[in-house]
């Protein structure tokens, strides 16, 4: 057990322990302040950040946490009782020795004794009991087991003691640790818990009250800035970033440039840090970026080529930061800073210099929001930082290829301006407004052009070279195509078709027009509005031989006719017991049926097969069909889509959404109705953009029973019919009539 001994001089506190007269320790309590003694202050308080604790105004008790932990653990069975004690703090405190347990677990004895002999109940000596446990494990468990031995531990308390507090601090004092009160406000407070100054020695010196404004953590802020101003000597970089000064505006061509052909003064390294937004050609773009990434690797320099973002720190590489609880910011990023770690030492301690100094411009933000901030940026320059060392003359070259955005790249791309490389920000389709670069260094390069970014072009494999002329036609076809109701063949990859709400007599009117003359014809972009006829026609409004005829005129080679149900047969289908496994929760598994063996849609144009699997997902999703998503209809859909015969997908084959619009034509006079499949392939058919006009004599229903709702627009013409034969169309004489003067006119 250590013994308080009495204190001489404020620098005794610094006499190691084998050097002082007895094995004892210093407990004292300091009212004064002068130069001097603020100066032990804060030699103290610097001995505390390396071997010790301090602590601000009071001890916090335990919370519901720590409590909760400590439970746990420990359970809640209490004994007044040395031997029990000893036991306890065995198996709470592992690391202490075994003559530093038998101290705390006597000291504990004796002042649950007194709380005992003074009337206090054992459910009160139990908290007290607690209360010591949790802080010695909580605020003091780092510096028990250094207790005694050497330089003490030293404790620094601000404020005065309360009678458990002092009881905390006796206990600390007796197994080896040196303990400074301050007390700004007098010793009238530490008094009332020890009236007698049994257990501290108030120093009595010279000087005056404290400053009102004084406390230890405006003390520790002004120590950390010195240390790090002293830290930082020893980040001090061989040469001085001398960023864009020598620049001529062109980017690319500027990243070429040898470091010697920049600048003759050697106390520089001189770096480029731009961004290129838009493109100058449109057409030789991604091969000028090809020829440029091969000229630079071709002139020895290396280039860490970043596409949309960076990737985040993984588990492992935030795992391997090493962190410690941080008063400050100026201590924690003096801690972090020497895990910077990189194969060439000096281009590390450009990394430490920088990461350093982008931090010391970051505005006022908590610690625990600086330490997530900086742990990222450590990850990712320990990640590229080795990728980047290049030689001294050529170079290395950061290139973010994507649009930069978010609070973490910001912060990445102001540590690269710091650091001896060249970083190039390249975005064909942004601007810099969009960026996030907040550097007053940074330089912009802007193109009034835009293009889509694709991949960014690492070889050869990836480029298609073009002559000018091949260039000279695609700049007329932009001029032709764009904005001037000219559009050339296939032009658009995908459409939205629309089924128009038409009168009886417009369906003459539209039947042969091409879709870029309907009303409501639009281009969105790279797609199309179509609007589409849906219609069904009940009743004759003629005689019967002028309806054979008149239906006859619609007939072309765009036109398919569909005379009885069952059109499309359930019996055949080959994909009926197999479509199941092409949906999971509804969804298509499209790369799948591309994939399998018998795919139906393979001899179709990429585009289009794209987007004939894309509506079958969008009927599905609408659930048009009932019993969609609920009784397994979205198995069937799926069948019968993929079982279409060739004459209809030799009509999708070359569907051009701009021009004629691939037709059925339904002629139904039997009571049969149509079957779950034809109204699937009929609704199917709609929504890819077909003109469908069904000839019902009769009135009757068709394939209108399946839909959840309407789908299409009904005309009633005149009297219904029954039991009428159809007849062979390509054996009808076309009367030299028109078409709407016939079949569109309510009677003769």
């Amino acid at each position: 057990m250590f013994e308080r001994i009495k204190l001489n001089a404020l620098e005794d506190y610094f006499v190691p322990c084998s050097g002082r007269n007895k094995k004892g320790v210093f407990f004292c309590r300091l009212t004064r302040y002068s130069e001097e003694i603020h100066k032990i202050i804060c030699r103290y308080l610097e001995a505390t950040r390396k071997k010790g604790v301090c602590i601000q105004r009071k001890i916090d008790n335990p919370d519901e946490k720590q409590l909760s932990y400590y439970e746990e653990i420990m359970g809640r069975d209490f004994q007044l009782n040395p031997n029990y004690f000893m036991v306890s703090l065995k198996k709470w405190l592992p690391r202490i020795q075994e003559n530093q347990r038998q101290i705390i677990a006597e000291s504990f004895y004796d002042i649950l004794l007194e709380i005992a002999r003074q009337g206090k109940t054992k459910d009160i000596q139990e908290n007290v009991y607690i209360k010591f446990m949790c802080w010695l494990y909580y605020r003091f468990e780092p510096i028990l087991h250094e207790s005694g031995n050497g330089d003490l531990p030293k404790i620094l308390f601000e404020g005065y003691l309360n009678n458990y507090e002092l009881k905390m601090m006796t206990i600390l004092s007796k197994i080896g640790c040196d303990i400074l009160v301050l007390e700004y406000e007098g010793d009238e407070n530490y008094l009332k818990v020890d009236p007698d100054s049994s257990y501290s020695q108030l120093l009595r010196m010279e000087g005056t009250s404290f400053p009102a404004d004084y406390s230890v953590l405006e003390l520790q802020k002004q120590l950390a800035n010195k240390r790090t101003e002293a830290e930082r000597k020893n980040f001090r970089t061989e040469k001085i970033i001398n960023t864009n000064t020598w620049i001529k505006g062109e980017p690319l061509m500027d990243t070429l440039t040898l470091q010697s052909q920049r600048g003759d003064d050697p106390r520089f390294f001189y770096n480029l840090y731009t961004g290129i937004y838009g493109v100058e050609d449109c057409h030789s773009y991604y091969s000028d970026l090809l020829k440029w990434k091969m000229k630079a690797e071709a002139f020895g320099k290396k280039i860490v080529l970043i596409e949309e973002k960076i990737p985040p720190p993984s588990f492992e590489e935030i795992g391997a930061v090493k962190r410690k609880n941080y008063n400050s910011a100026n201590v924690m990023m003096n801690d972090l800073v020497m895990q910077i770690r990189c194969e060439n030492r000096k281009f590390q301690t450009y990394c430490q210099n920088a990461f350093l100094e982008t931090f010391l411009e970051m505005p006022d933000i908590s610690v625990q929001e600086l330490l997530n901030a900086a742990v990222v940026q450590l990850c990712w320059i320990n990640r590229y930082g080795n990728q980047l060392i290049g030689s001294p003359e050529e170079g290395s070259i950061f290139l973010f290829y994507g649009e930069a955005k978010g609070k973490n790249e910001e912060c990445f791309f102001r540590i690269l301006e710091k650091l001896p490389i060249d970083s190039l920000i390249i975005n064909p389709e942004g601007s810099p407004q969009q960026q996030g670069i907040q550097s007053n260094l940074f330089f912009a390069k802007k193109y009034d052009n835009v293009v889509k970014r694709e991949k960014f072009p690492v070889d050869l494999s990836c480029i298609q070279f073009g002559t000018v002329a091949y260039q000279a036609e695609q700049d007329l076809n932009n001029i032709l195509y764009q904005d001037t109701g000219i559009y050339r063949s296939q032009q658009f990859k995908t459409a939205i078709p629309v089924s128009l709400q038409i009168t009886y007599e417009e369906i003459a009117i539209l039947w042969n027009q091409e879709a870029k003359y309907r009303p409501n014809f639009e281009v969105f972009d790279d797609k199309v509005m179509v609007p589409v006829i849906f219609s069904k026609v009940s009743g004759i409004p003629a005689n019967i031989d002028t309806y054979w005829d008149t239906i006859g005129e619609l007939l072309s080679e765009e036109v398919i006719v569909i005379q009885e149900f069952p059109y499309a047969k359930s019996g055949n289908n080959p994909f009926k017991d197999k479509a199941y496994t092409f949906l999971q929760n509804g969804r298509l598994k499209k790369d799948q049926i591309k994939n399998y063996s018998t795919y139906p849609f393979s001899f179709i144009r990429e585009p289009m097969q794209d987007y004939m699997l894309n509506k079958l997902q969008e009927m599905i999703d609408s659930k048009i069909i009932r019993g969609t998503c609920t009784n397994g209809m979205e198995n069937l859909i799926t069948a019968t889509v993929l079982n279409m015969d060739k004459t209809l997908l030799r009509l999708i084959q070359k569907y051009d959404f701009t021009k004629q619009i691939p037709k059925v034509i339904l002629v139904h006079t039997k009571e049969s109705s149509g079957s779950a499949e034809d109204s699937i392939l009929l609704a199917y058919l709609n929504l890819i953009g077909f003109d469908i006009v069904m000839f019902v004599p009769t009135g009757y229903t068709t394939v209108e029973r399946f839909y959840t709702r309407p789908i299409f627009v009904e005309h009633q013409v005149g009297e219904y019919k029954y039991d009428l034969e159809i007849p062979d169309f390509d054996g009808i004489t076309k009367k030299r009539f028109g078409f709407a003067s016939r079949l569109f006119r309510r009677g003769r």
